[in-house]
């Protein structure tokens, strides 16, 4: 009770400190635990599977010449039969197809219709409800899925589109605009939301081989490597992983090399734990954006950090506070108390305040998480808040504080000798050692300026990966979906007339995708006479003559090719492949021939080389590609607008889009927007890094006030002469600044390197990126002082306008 009476007491005698102390506790506190719910959520993805440990992904490897290697997270089409028939260990095995956005339409009553899009859907065989824990509500898994044309779907999609999610169970849905009719015979729950899988339309993958039979069983479909086709797989219980993988080289075997003579790559297959699976970057998951291993322990690292400067925060406010504690504990002595109770004293009372500190950290990590997972675009449950987890890592949290807080100013404190507390003969040594405190501020200001140089760096690059030029106009392109059709070209051929008549619409193109894109379709070729084909390969972009127009992409030399029906005799290639086959300049290349694939295909003459533009992301280089008209393969169109019509041009495409193709859903994506989703995962990075940033100075701030708080009590007097002896305002604040400065400049001098060696380890993951220059460092400096001086500034302002004659009489 003692202990809970000093704290009150305390807290009224000593206000400032107390709040401050608890303020710079509370935002470590909820820093910490937010950093722990973020963390613990990426490590739970898929972990709600009870057969977790013996659920496999089949990916693959592809092995160049020159001995580097291209990680594929798929598996050819035919492989899951393959494995089915050839690995006894394998219990259950399923293949997995997914589709990217889906148009589906609903008819009501009445024959009313309503069109829905979904972001995507997934072809799958029933044994992937008995690999996953994906819980039914309505149906049976065993033969829901069993017959061509069957679909299940979630719980929350059935109710959006039949208004009950009890009335989806036997209705009909048509999917595209071919409208394929699809029966429901299941809904699933809904699934959470920490999954890789995120399946809501599930669709029998008896379909797909309906439609595509020779895909499953032509040999040459295992060196079709499609991200989209994957294969799930449980290993029986008493077996292990291993007696597969040591079939596997024999299965490889089998079925990969028959093809290497005639490609320039040696296809593998490889078994992944799905343990794994989240946080392997070389391979592609159905998931959204994760984290990696790398960047998880990048973010612990930080949360560790905070954590550390809101304890240093509070072993400066502490120990600044000593003197004014020296008369209390020189009496506890007197009266017989030991050293170990006034050491457990102020141990408690650390407790009670971080108690304090954790409650209230507690609310505010509970109030930032919903507007901290709209920042950083990660779906995370609020109830984990009240899982019993989180009270064991908050439990351990607290006593973790109260040792790194607590321990030095109990330590000091409980140290003073009886006499020299009673007389108020402390110096700076007894007290706590300034020197230390120091240390202590340049710790913090170190951790600050690593989080400043980060940001500055991240944001830099940032803007520039969206600033720098790519090789094409991004800005006011709409693309439109064309939807299957049995003969798409003379109605692609129409809709395109169609759109250019729309007042505002500058220029249109038919193409099977936009000059970058996520996706990328490439493959082998031999180039002349060559008799082998060659080690890189190809990148393949179908597009018509106006599409150099639509995004003013530049010819180097020739012209753009002219091929009649579907007859495939000219190509253009761009000028990364001009030089990756050793021509000097680009016309020189006009005129030769080109095969695709291998050495048996038809020859195609190159008459055309464009300027490169970039077919992915910054984070790769410029990569070898040819563009030739197929119009068989047009899904897309592309129109270039007037960005000052640009409300009435979209409407006016709407109206023609829904006239000509009245069963589909007018859906415009800007490809400005999808340029700026390749670096989504930057700029949540950008968003994280200065959150962090911002707190860490908010934190460092207060242990500096705590440490001025310190100087001037030490100074009082001192202050008082000098202002007798003729000191000016200007000096006074010149004389505590001066040691503030000092000790920015030395966290400097660690900080610097360390940031440049971090962000330029970045920074070599982009092709294309900035280089990091002075202004960095001394932008970083700058706010550092500027931030030091300010939360200085007021105490020093009234210590030196103080009146000396009061100055002079402080004992």
């Amino acid at each position: 009770m003692m202990n809970f009476s000093a704290f009150i007491r305390g807290f009224r005698t000593k206000k400032i400190f107390t709040v401050l102390n608890i303020a710079g506790l509370s935002v470590g506190v909820a820093v910490s635990l937010l950093v722990f719910v973020f963390i613990r959520n990426e490590l739970s993805i898929d972990a709600f599977h009870s057969k977790r440990d013996r659920i496999y992904r089949v990916v693959s490897t592809e092995t160049f010449r020159d001995g580097s290697v291209d990680y594929d997270g798929c598996a050819p089409k035919p492989l899951a039969d393959a494995l089915k028939n050839e690995f006894p260990q394998a219990e259950h095995v399923s293949a997995v197809y997914r589709f990217g956005q889906q148009q589906f339409t609903i008819r009501g009553d009445g024959g009313a219709e309503a069109r829905y899009k979904v972001k995507e859907a997934f072809y799958t065989e029933p044994a992937l409800f008995h690999i996953f824990d994906f819980r039914w509500i309505a149906g049976d898994p065993e033969t829901a899925l069993k017959e061509p044309y069957t679909a299940v779907v979630t719980r929350a999609t059935a109710a959006s589109w039949f208004g009950r999610w009890e009335d989806a169970v036997g209705k009909t849905i048509l999917q595209g605009d071919q409208r394929l009719a699809y029966r429901i015979t299941g809904v699933l729950e809904d699934l959470p939301d920490n999954t890789d899988i995120p399946l809501k339309v599930v669709l029998s993958f008896a379909t797909l081989k309906a439609w595509w039979p020779r895909d499953f069983t032509n040999p040459m479909s295992w060196d079709s490597f499609n991200s989209a086709s994957q294969c799930f797989f449980t290993v029986k219980e008493g077996q292990h992983i291993s007696s597969m993988n040591a079939l596997l080289p024999g299965f490889v075997a089998r079925h990969y090399t028959p093809l290497a003579a005639m490609s320039d790559t040696r296809d593998s297959s490889y078994f992944q734990p799905l343990r794994e699976m989240h946080f392997d970057d070389r391979f592609y998951r159905y998931g959204d954006h994760g984290w990696t291993f790398k960047e998880l322990w990048s973010i612990a690292l930080i949360g560790i950090f905070m954590l550390l400067v809101a304890c240093i925060n509070f072993i400066n406010l502490s120990t600044a506070q000593s003197l004014t504690r020296a008369k209390e504990v020189g009496v506890i002595k007197v009266l017989g108390g030991s050293r170990l109770q006034l050491f457990i004293r102020f141990m408690m009372e650390t407790a009670l305040l971080v108690a304090v500190a954790l409650m209230l950290g507690y609310v505010l990590a509970a109030a930032a998480l919903p507007w901290l997972q709209q920042l950083l675009e990660k779906p995370v449950n609020a109830g984990v808040f009240l899982t019993p987890v989180l009270p064991v890592f908050t439990l351990g949290l607290g006593m973790t504080m109260t040792f790194l807080a607590g321990v030095y100013p109990a330590v000091v404190l409980s140290g003073f000798k009886p006499v020299m507390a009673l007389k108020k003969r402390l110096n700076e040594k007894t007290a706590g050692g300034l020197s230390l405190r120091r240390s202590l501020i340049v710790l913090q200001f170190m951790i600050a300026q690593l989080l400043i140089i980060a940001t500055i760096v991240v944001t830099q690059q940032v803007r520039y990966i969206h600033s720098r030029p790519m090789g094409f106009d991004k800005d006011a392109v709409v693309l439109l979906d064309l939807p299957y059709n049995k003969d798409p070209v003379s109605r692609n051929d129409y809709i395109k007339n169609r759109m250019q008549q729309v007042p505002g619409v500058i220029s249109a193109s038919l193409c099977s995708e936009a000059p970058s894109s996520i996706s990328v379709t490439s493959g082998y070729f031999t180039f002349e006479n060559h008799p082998q084909p060659e080690d890189f390969e190809i990148i393949r972009r179908c597009a018509d003559e106006d599409f150099l127009k639509t995004f003013h992409i530049k010819l180097a030399a020739g012209h753009y090719p002219v091929n009649i029906d579907t007859a495939i005799n000219e190509i253009a290639v761009n000028e990364c492949t001009t030089r990756k086959l050793g021509f000097k300049q680009p016309g020189d290349i006009i005129g030769r021939k080109i095969r695709l694939g291998n050495i048996q295909e038809p020859a195609i003459t190159i008459v055309g080389v464009v300027k490169d533009f970039n077919t992915t992301s910054l984070k790769s280089g410029m990569s070898p590609m040819y563009l030739l008209p197929d119009k068989r393969t047009y899904s897309t169109i592309a129109i270039k607008v007037d960005p000052y019509k640009l409300r009435e041009t979209v409407a006016g495409l709407r109206s023609v889009y829904n006239e000509v193709l009245p069963a589909a859903l007018f859906d415009p994506v800007f490809f400005d927007d999808t340029i700026a989703a390749f670096y989504k995962g930057e700029v949540i990075t950008s968003r994280l890094i200065k959150i962090f940033a911002i707190l860490a100075v908010f934190i460092s701030c207060l242990g500096m006030y705590g440490l001025i708080s310190f100087m001037v009590m030490q100074k009082t007097k001192e202050v008082g002469i000098r202002k007798v002896l003729g000191a000016s305002v200007q000096h006074i604040l010149y004389l505590f600044s001066k040691e503030f400065t000092i000790l920015i400049g030395v966290a400097f001098l660690v900080s610097a390197p360390v940031g440049y060696y971090f962000m330029q380890h970045w920074l070599r993951e982009y092709h294309y990126h900035i280089s990091i220059g002075w202004e960095v460092f001394g932008l970083t400096v700058l706010l550092s002082v500027i931030i030091a001086w300010t939360s200085i500034g007021y105490k020093v302002i009234k210590a030196a306008l103080t009146n000396p004659a009061r100055s002079m009489r402080t004992e």
